[in-house]
């Protein structure tokens, strides 16, 4: 027999990959628990809104806005306000250690009625002016926003893809638009007729080019509030109403407690046992009594009622 027809060697035979054993019960079907990522990764909603809208017949025709309505639910979560250990992006932080970021103007105290927590507009009884109120910023909890008109439900919805810093930031944006073109009308009406020179004309006003009209402000058509809803003003004028009577159930309490009205009724009931209140009792009627008969008296003396 030829040696390349010899049997190989056990060291250079082909090596059997080990076999590995499974944990038990790993063929079982099992159940596996997930947890989704927390912050500003979760994927849980935050927002809900609801817009209806409605069109007539003469609006459609005459090219009115649409009748609009829109209600928004918002859930502001704590890593958008305050810095976390997953999340620490905010940088002008308040004693409290959150993030001061301010709420639109239809969340300032304002632009908000009076019975929602917002402040007065006009002077008050003194006539001394009322201070102008603080700034109100975002806080982690519930908030409500309602709208009117489209265009309020569009700027809305632009919103929702911002956080709050580059709200703040787009409504800045918004603001020095309306602000030029505010500006932009006033010149308009100062130079009727005329072209102003380029001494006087802004920097923006070179040229035909007419600046783009800004988007309708409807912060006066909307609302935002928190959840729930702050009633300071309301409280105080009950509060007010009240007054006289907290004062007088805290006069009978105190009587109360110290034994005063104790004192009374016990001096009433030693009273009552004597002949003191049938004398008084006897002398009022006699008095009533002798003042009825001077009456009769002087009735049948008048000679007027006896003409008549």
């Amino acid at each position: 027999m030829s040696s390349s027809e010899q049997t190989p060697a056990p060291a250079q035979q082909k090596q059997q990959p080990a076999r590995v054993r499974k944990p038990p019960f790993s063929d079982w079907p099992t159940i596996k628990i997930l947890t989704p990522p927390q912050g500003r990764f979760s994927p849980k909603i935050d927002e809900w809104c609801f817009t209806y809208c409605s069109q007539t017949v003469s609006g459609r025709i005459h090219n009115k806005e649409p009748n609009c309505r829109s209600i928004c639910l918002r859930k502001v979560f704590p890593h958008e306000v305050r810095n976390v250990l997953s999340f620490k992006r905010h940088n002008n932080l308040g004693p409290d250690g959150k993030a001061k970021y301010p709420l639109p103007s239809e969340g300032q105290s304002a632009n908000l009625p009076r019975y929602l927590g917002g402040s007065p507009k006009e002077a008050s009884e003194d006539r001394t002016p009322t201070p102008p109120p603080s700034t109100k910023f975002w806080d982690e909890g519930w908030y409500l926003w309602t709208g009117k008109g489209r265009w309020a439900a569009f700027q809305k919805t632009e919103n929702m893809i911002l956080d709050f810093q580059h709200q703040q930031q787009l409504e800045t944006i918004r603001r020095g638009r309306k602000e030029v073109w505010e500006n932009y009308e006033d010149q308009l009406k100062q130079n009727v007729g005329t072209q102003p020179s380029e001494e006087t004309a802004p920097p923006w006003w070179r040229g035909p080019i007419v600046l783009p009209k800004a988007q309708q402000d409807d912060g006066d058509l909307s609302l935002l509030i928190p959840l729930p809803p702050e009633f300071p003003p309301f409280w105080d004028r009950i509060n007010k109403l009240l007054a006289p009577t907290h004062q007088a159930l805290g006069i009978l309490h105190e009587s109360l407690t110290s034994g005063e009205q104790l004192q009374f009724a016990q001096r009433v009931w030693e009273k009552a046992q004597t002949d003191e209140p049938f004398v008084l009792a006897q002398r009022t009627f006699s008095r009533v009594y002798e003042q009825w008969k001077k009456r009769d008296v002087a009735d049948e003396d008048d000679p007027k009622k006896d003409s008549t």
